[in-house]
C-alpha cells in the first residue's frame, strides 16, 4: 500500500466524500427537506401570530362595547334610584304627620337612594368592579349573604 492511499490522497488531504449528490448546490435532501420544514414553520408561526393579533384586536373591540353599554346601564339605573327617591319623598309627605315616624324613614331611605345615585353617576364599570373587589375582600362573608339574598330575590322575581 503506498503512503498516499493511507494517508488518505495526495498531500495528506481527505479522500473525497460521496455524501453529498452532485448537482443539487451541495445540500444532502434531509437538509433540503429541514430547510422546507422550517420555512413552513416560519410561515405558520407568522400566520399564527396575525391570528392572535387579530383576535385580541376583537377583543379590545367586544370588551369596548361592553364596556359603553355597561356605563350606559349605570346611567340608567341612576336615573331609575333618583325616580324612586323622589317618589319615597312624595309618599312620605303624603303619609300626614311631617314629623311622623313613616315620613322620617321615608325621607332618610330617599337620602340613601340619592347617594347611591350620584355613587353610579361618579363611576364607570371598571372603578365600580374595583369597588366591588375592595369590598368583598374587605367583607367576604357579608358578600356572600348578600348575594345569596340577591339570588333569591331574582330567582322569586322571575317565577
Amino acid at each position: 500500500m503506498s503512503d498516499q492511499a493511507v494517508m488518505g490522497g495526495p498531500m495528506g488531504q481527505p479522500p473525497p466524500t460521496t455524501d453529498q449528490p452532485a448537482g443539487q448546490g451541495g445540500l444532502s435532501s434531509a437538509d433540503q427537506a429541514m430547510d422546507k420544514a422550517t420555512e413552513a414553520a416560519a410561515a405558520t408561526k407568522q400566520k399564527a401570530t396575525e391570528a392572535t393579533d387579530a383576535a385580541k384586536d376583537k377583543a379590545g373591540q367586544l370588551a369596548d362595547q361592553a364596556g359603553t353599554k355597561v356605563d350606559a346601564g349605570l346611567d340608567k339605573a341612576a336615573g331609575g334610584l333618583d325616580k324612586a327617591a323622589d317618589m319615597l319623598r312624595g309618599k312620605g309627605e303624603q303619609a300626614g304627620d311631617p314629623g311622623g315616624a313613616l315620613p322620617s324613614a321615608a325621607t332618610k331611605a330617599a337620602e340613601k337612594l340619592d347617594a347611591a345615585s350620584g355613587y353610579l353617576k361618579d363611576k364607570d364599570s371598571e372603578q365600580l368592579i374595583a369597588d366591588l373587589e375592595a369590598l368583598v375582600r374587605r367583607k367576604p362573608v357579608e358578600s356572600l349573604l348578600v348575594a345569596l339574598g340577591a339570588g333569591f330575590l331574582v330567582s322569586k322575581a322571575f317565577k
